[in-house]
């Protein structure tokens, strides 16, 4: 987890602490983006790792050419 998503997860438990209605909605989109770009990040990553294990090797592995 980010510093920036414990920093907001702080502000958005004072900020229920205080009531204060419209900095909690303010705080809790802050934390829905803060999700969304993580979950992005996410699957750039499972990408990335699908294509590498995807591409085609050129030299085949010691194990199948002695089998």
């Amino acid at each position: 987890m980010s510093p920036l998503m414990f920093t907001l997860a702080a502000e958005l438990t004072d900020a229920e602490a205080d009531g204060n209605a419209q900095s909690l909605a303010a705080i809790a989109w802050q934390l829905y983006g803060q999700v969304g770009e993580g979950i992005a990040e996410i699957s750039r990553l499972q990408a990335a790792i699908h294509a590498a294990w995807n591409r085609p090797r050129k030299n085949p592995s010691p194990a199948s050419t002695a089998a």
